[in-house]
């Protein structure tokens, strides 16, 4: 397998064309719901930018309520210090401040339910063919009937070719109550139940997974760069050849995407067989407009078929 495969991990903000930009504006961009489905709808490129309301402020005042929120987690775990170093007056203080960037992120969108505090980016990138991934799948069956389940896992663990970004986001229903709470018992000189209440509330941070296919981002972008071509009345015998090499690599990244088990098999055959008939539609001198406006709808789905289960 490792001879096949080149497996690359790569830690910190990646940009992939416009479906990573969308995901990151997501990922800094209050939510109401703690639903990968909602928050996982990244957008295709040429897609619409989300209009501004109470849950989706502008990006100024949505950059300043992400400091909030974080300087509130960041005063939790002071108090958290304070009370193992027995300086409650300290912990009340830092408590107090946590309190009150709440209550500044809660006055300018009272009907926030979930702030975002913190967003790792993690990227898994399978560079191998469609084949060789099969050729694993194969193994990893054969381990499996023979219950061989450590061998299934291990060679089951690289097979991924995916950006994930994973956000971190605050109750704000539940939250500023347990650090009222928290306060509350240290006044009563009760350290030890307001760290406990404390551990409790900072357990109670819902992560959010936005998972990006780099198999269908490349497919698609690859689609994109053909379009110009494919609408045009007289290619050149280079162009052609350049429209069919870009068809050719959404096919390719397509047929990877299936073999690595992205959304599900009906979607990612339909894609590919979607390719195939713009190949033909387009053979030789013929073209035509909007032959790509079907495949928006169908990445769409493909995408939300790829999120993971909760």
């Amino acid at each position: 397998m490792r001879k096949h495969l080149i497996i690359s991990t790569a830690l910190g903000a990646l940009a992939i064309s416009a479906w990573s930009s969308a995901a990151a504006a997501q990922a800094s961009a209050p939510s109401q719901q703690a639903q990968p489905q909602t928050s996982t709808q990244a957008a295709p490129p040429g897609g619409a930018q989300a209009q501004s309301s109470p849950t989706n402020p502008p990006e100024a005042q949505r950059d300043k309520l992400v400091d909030e929120a974080v300087a509130a987690v960041r005063e939790t775990q002071n108090a958290l210090t304070a009370i193992d170093q027995n300086k409650n007056d300290d912990a009340i203080t830092a408590l107090e401040r946590a309190t009150g960037k709440l209550e500044i992120v809660l006055a300018r969108t009272p009907t926030l339910a979930l702030a975002p505090v913190d967003v790792s980016v993690v990227t898994h990138d399978v560079i191998g063919t469609p084949a060789d991934v099969e050729k694993i799948r194969g193994e990893v069956g054969a381990a499996i009937a023979q219950g061989r389940l450590q061998l299934a896992r291990k060679l089951i663990s690289d097979l991924g070719s995916e950006t994930v970004v994973n956000i971190s986001k605050l109750p704000l229903g539940t939250y500023p109550a347990a650090l009222k709470q928290a306060a509350a018992l240290l006044h009563q000189g009760k350290p030890q139940e307001a760290k406990a209440v404390l551990q409790t509330a900072l357990g109670t941070i819902v992560i959010d997974q936005i998972v990006i296919p780099l198999p269908l981002v490349r497919a698609q972008l690859a689609l994109e760069d053909a379009r110009s071509l494919l609408e045009k009345r007289k290619r050149t015998d280079a162009e052609s050849a350049r429209m069919r090499q870009l068809l050719g690599t959404a096919r390719t990244q397509l047929q990877l995407g299936k073999a690595l088990g992205y959304a599900t098999d009906s979607e990612m055959t339909d894609l590919i067989a979607s390719v195939d008939d713009l190949e033909r539609k387009t053979a030789g001198s013929q073209y035509a407009k909007g032959l790509l406006d079907p495949f928006g709808p169908k990445f769409d789905e493909a995408r939300r078929s790829s999120q993971r289960p909760r």
